[in-house]
């Protein structure tokens, strides 16, 4: 959710302007990041059958939604076939999520995939599907807030910066984001303190008078009581003196004797990698299930790894539109091709001598480019008009 396309134009009363290299940068971020998240997601079927995803691109379907209730969300290839010029929100992606379209919680029929016998009865819903977002319940955009927003990575909400209950952080210096309400309710996290990005003017870490001992078993316990979901949990007549024998409950347990923070203010702000420094001996993946986080060291579920996926699957396609073009060249007559690779490097030698003369503060207008484009369309009919091939002129 980025504000850069709002931030590129600067209007006055006769032009309206934008710096030749930011409005680039801007559309091409903007493109990139839209790549990322729909190419992953790319496919010809419904993705119902594939079950709960672990991470894919979803929109919540208002126009199929009854009044009152609250909206399902469909798969990417639904949003197209079944779901075309409908009033969507865009969800961004979301994990452990399946198919809705078609199911009891949209009133229309699933093009794709019509026979779906099981319900959805593990996918999460949240106020994103009204397109409501942060504590502030407002919709993006918003006119009356265009704060930037950051999605918190275990609730998947997003949050105004300014709402997230610490001071504006530089999104190149953190990797991932936990709002304050989520940072609260994990206790192993004061834990891993040290992997927090902070500075002298954050505050957020609760030092107190001393450190506590850290006990596993006890902590998971204490969750257990405080969870109504039915997940296995550590046994009760395991002790922390087992665990700490190195029993295979509490085996190499990080935690263990561990001294750390007794609480984290605030959202927290995380180093990159920091989920491959949570312990993953028996108990600990226990309390991460029994705290309703078991993704949590999972290095798949991030969204890094989401867009690695779309990488690998745009850098295939590339590959495969060049041997595409290189046969189609190879199968064209030889002055035709010829003629084709000529007008190409033209094309690319005239754009860029054109780009460079648009330096330092210097900016477009869009007559600039119509004036570049017709410039071009002038030459090739006057190399025509004097007969001569547009190989073979300039």
């Amino acid at each position: 959710m980025s504000e850069s396309e709002g931030n590129s134009f600067n209007e006055n009363e006769d032009d309206q302007v934008v710096g030749l290299v930011e409005y680039i940068n801007d559309q091409n971020a903007e493109i990139e990041q839209a790549n990322l998240i729909l190419e992953a997601s790319e496919s010809d079927s419904c993705t119902y059958s594939l079950g709960y995803m672990n991470r894919q691109a979803l929109y919540a379907c208002l126009t199929c939604t009854e009044k009152d209730k609250l909206p399902g969300a469909i798969c990417l290839p639904c949003m197209y076939e079944c779901h075309e010029d409908h009033d969507l929100v865009e969800l961004w992606t979301k994990r452990n999520y399946r198919c809705d379209c078609g199911s009891d919680k949209l009133t229309s029929e699933c093009k794709l995939e019509p026979s779906k016998p099981e319900a959805n009865d593990r996918n999460v819903y949240n106020q994103n599907f009204k397109g409501l977002y942060c504590i502030c319940q407002r919709p993006y955009p918003d006119s009356e807030n265009t704060d930037e927003m950051v999605q918190c990575i275990v609730c998947e909400d997003w949050y105004h910066s300014k709402h997230l209950g610490t001071k504006d952080m530089n999104p190149d210096d953190y990797s991932e984001m936990i709002c304050s309400g989520c940072t609260s309710k994990l206790s192993f996290l004061p834990a891993y303190s040290h992997l927090i990005v902070t500075d002298d003017s954050v505050q957020n870490i609760e030092k107190g008078d001393e450190s506590e001992d850290v006990d596993v078993v006890d902590t998971v316990k204490e969750s257990e009581d405080n969870v109504e979901n039915g997940l296995n949990v550590v046994s009760k007549d395991m002790t922390s003196d087992n665990a700490k024998a190195g029993t295979s409950s509490g085996e190499n347990c990080k935690l263990i004797n561990a001294k750390y923070p007794k609480k984290i203010n605030g959202s927290s702000f995380w180093v990159e990698g920091w989920r491959q420094e949570l312990c993953t001996c028996s108990n600990c993946i226990e309390l991460y299930k029994t705290e309703g986080v078991p993704f949590i060291t999972d290095q798949q579920d991030t969204l890094q790894a989401y867009e690695n996926k779309s990488r690998e699957r745009m850098i295939a396609k590339e590959k495969q539109s060049e041997d595409g073009l290189s046969k189609a060249l190879s199968s064209m007559d030889r002055v035709a091709a010829v003629e084709l690779a000529h007008q190409y490097n033209q094309f690319k030698e005239e754009l860029g001598d054109w780009l460079g003369s648009f330096k330092g503060d210097k900016v477009v207008k869009v007559e600039d480019v119509q004036e570049f484009f017709s410039g071009m369309q002038a030459r090739k009919r006057a190399r025509m008009d004097d007969g001569i091939p547009p190989s073979f002129c300039r």
